[in-house]
């Protein structure tokens, strides 16, 4: 369930993420207060194995968030395990460092 612009209060400004980003991050901070790490790595493996795009989405925001630039034209492989602490990083980074508020 990805965060909608409207459910959000969030200067885009000075932010180096897109609202597609931070939605994205969003999604995957939903999961991280479910149960332990093996509830939540399985709940991660069953969202990326319905969504490629969304894995897909997720291995972009861990490169950029590491500082990796990613050419336009660059096929992005899914067939890669994620570790959770890439999957922490990135919440850690987007949703984090700069103040957010979500009003749902």
């Amino acid at each position: 369930m990805p965060a909608t612009f409207g459910e959000s209060n969030i200067s885009f400004v000075a932010s180096t993420f897109t609202f597609e980003e931070f939605s994205v991050a969003y999604e995957l901070s939903l999961i991280s207060d479910v149960g332990g790490r093996y509830k939540r790595k399985e709940l991660y493996d069953q969202l990326f194995e319905k969504d490629k795009e969304k894995k897909r989405k997720v291995i972009e925001l861990i490169l950029k968030v590491k500082g990796k630039t990613i050419k336009d034209n660059v096929k992005i492989p899914t067939n890669v395990d994620i570790a959770l602490s890439n999957i922490d990083l990135v919440i850690q980074e987007v949703l984090k460092k700069p103040s957010v508020n979500i009003y749902a």
